[in-house]
């Protein structure tokens, strides 16, 4: 595919997106979590948004040449994705720009995928993406999707699909947390991968670790810049920034997304004539209820939901902005949680702190309260505690799930006073983790 038909494919939505971010006069409010603050853990994220589900971005660094510079050993002995000879699988790095890229606007217009064209192994044609980048009614973001096998940082493997992504193509086609996270975006411009909040979890990955990914073509090191959800159903499952996949062997347009008002059905039957491809309707989710939910004699309120597929789920606004509050905790700085919840968490953590135990706490690994995901971030597991902000976890990193837990006991017992149930106690111990068990009266 040609420099050219590229950029004319990309040209409207950085044309809108320009002209969104001259319109705005503030952020969108979004708030990253560092890498200290996540620890190992995701079990529960605070971000100060009105958004429902978590975005987790590790610092900003100005571009990878400014970064440490990280030994990147050679890749480990795993089965590569094919059999075929690969000439030089030795981990290479991906060469920072020349020029560092121009500031991403704070937030976009956002676009409902109705359609994905698939070319498989084969590239879409140029002819047909440029009668399609000429279509005013469509707006458009051609890509590159492909299969590789991804290693953790313990050897941990996985063949995962992944699709080429930038501020300019795939953003406004993301969720609303994600597309307007302009650190995501300042990560992939900065080389960095995205990957998926459940494929996260499979392979142990950390904020700012590495991942090494591996196609027949190279096996490349690649620094995790953020855990994201991509769509809903999800887009792949992990997206890596067009050089990226160029040096992974990924080269040649062979998907196609598309947005468009009108009939689906009749748009991608249409497209799949037009380019002699399979084009597939985007199916969102159907909505699901949680709830009622009883916490001893108070029945708390439910709410509809839906789950995007890879362990988040977006709830119904009304709901979050009725329930789901900003608390203070002394400290650790804010976070989110069910009002119910809160007089009496901050009752216990008034007690802790008059015993003298409130140094136990380690601010760099507070992870938070309100965090939309089902346990475990597994989408076919039920939602967690946290989905309804009566969960809050401390000293993440000390206290990791399935553990032995290190948190001090008369902590313990102080919030089992006010009415919490610790996860210390469990057969799979999750000793950061405190959830509401019973409502107690706070005099």
């Amino acid at each position: 595919m040609t420099e050219s038909l590229r950029i004319m494919l990309r040209h409207r939505l950085v044309v809108i997106a320009a002209s969104a971010a001259l319109a705005l006069t503030t952020c969108s409010g979004t708030t990253s979590r560092t890498a200290q603050q996540a620890g190992v853990s995701r079990t529960a994220t605070d971000v100060v948004t009105a958004a429902p589900v978590p975005v987790t971005t590790p610092p900003p660094i100005p571009s990878l040449a400014a970064a440490p510079e990280v030994d990147a050993p050679a890749a480990p002995e795993v089965p590569l994705a094919s059999d075929e000879p690969v000439e030089d699988a030795a981990p290479q790095a991906v060469e920072p720009s020349a020029e560092p890229p121009a500031p991403l606007p704070e937030e976009v217009p956002l676009v409902t995928p109705s359609v994905i064209v698939h070319g498989g192994d084969a590239p879409l044609s140029d002819a047909a993406l440029e009668e399609v980048a000429g279509d005013e009614a469509l707006t458009t973001a051609a890509v590159t999707a492909f299969d590789l096998e991804a290693v953790g940082p313990s050897g941990e493997t996985a063949e995962l699909r992944a699709m080429t992504a930038g501020p300019a193509d795939v953003r406004p086609f993301t969720p609303d947390v994600t597309a307007q996270n302009v650190g995501v975006w300042e990560r992939i411009t900065d080389g960095d991968v995205v990957v998926r909040h459940d494929v996260a979890q499979e392979l142990g990955l950390e904020l700012g670790g590495t991942i090494t990914l591996r196609t027949v073509h190279a096996a490349v090191p690649a620094r995790v810049g953020a855990f994201a959800a991509n769509g809903a159903p999800p887009l792949a499952d992990l997206l890596v920034p067009h050089d990226l996949g160029e040096l992974l062997g990924a080269d040649a347009v062979n998907t196609l997304i598309v947005g468009a008002d009108g009939d689906a059905q009749t748009l991608a039957d249409h497209l799949g004539e037009q380019f002699g491809a399979r084009a597939e309707v985007v199916r969102p989710p159907a909505p699901r209820q949680a709830g009622p939910k009883r916490s001893g004699s108070v029945t708390l309120e439910p709410f509809s939901y839906t789950s995007r597929g890879d362990g988040t789920i977006a709830i119904d606004p009304a709901w979050v902005a009725k329930n789901i509050v900003t608390v203070e905790i002394p400290g650790m700085g804010t976070t989110r949680c069910h009002r119910v919840m809160v007089p009496q968490l901050q009752a216990a953590l008034r007690e802790i702190a008059e015993a003298g135990l409130y140094d136990h706490f380690d601010r760099s690994q507070f992870a938070g309260c309100f965090v939309p995901r089902h346990i475990l971030w597994n989408p076919q597991r039920g939602l967690s505690m946290h989905a309804w902000g009566l969960a809050i976890d401390f000293n993440a990193r000390d206290n990791a799930y399935g553990a032995t837990p290190r948190m001090d006991l008369r902590i313990v017992e102080i919030f089992e006073k006010w009415g919490f149930a610790w996860g210390g106690w469990w057969s799979t111990p999750d000793g950061m983790h405190f959830e509401l068990a019973r409502v107690v009266e706070v005099g």
